[in-house]
């Protein structure tokens, strides 16, 4: 008796999982859940720092731990030697020779190292 009841039970159940009707509840639930996520401030902060970080190229911190240094620096143009001088927020300034003065965009730049 107990297992006829436990199949019966368990087609029951198969029944409802494997329903539209179930499917269509879980669908709106789902649903709601997403929007209010999308929609919080949490979220909106989070993607917020996530694009502000994309535009920070990440050759600004190791420049800044160059400046006044002898540097290598590889670029989309080409070999760059020099110490450097300056680091703003999209570029740096490398002093290649006594009369010569590079700024390089960090959007250039491929490499930089001690030289």
């Amino acid at each position: 008796m107990f297992y006829c009841w436990y199949k019966s039970l368990l087609h029951r159940i198969e029944q409802l999982l494997f329903s539209a009707k179930f499917g269509k509840w879980i669908q709106k639930r789902v649903k709601r859940v997403v929007e209010e996520v999308l929609f919080s401030d949490e979220f909106r902060s989070y993607l917020i720092t996530i694009i502000q970080e994309a535009k920070k190229s990440p050759f600004k911190d190791i420049a800044e731990q160059y400046i006044g240094e002898q540097v290598e620096i590889n670029t989309t143009a080409g070999l760059v030697r020099g110490m450097i001088l300056t680091v703003d927020d999209d570029y740096l300034t490398v002093n290649e020779s006594v009369n010569t003065t590079v700024i390089i965009p960090f959007r250039s730049i491929v490499s930089i190292r001690r030289d």
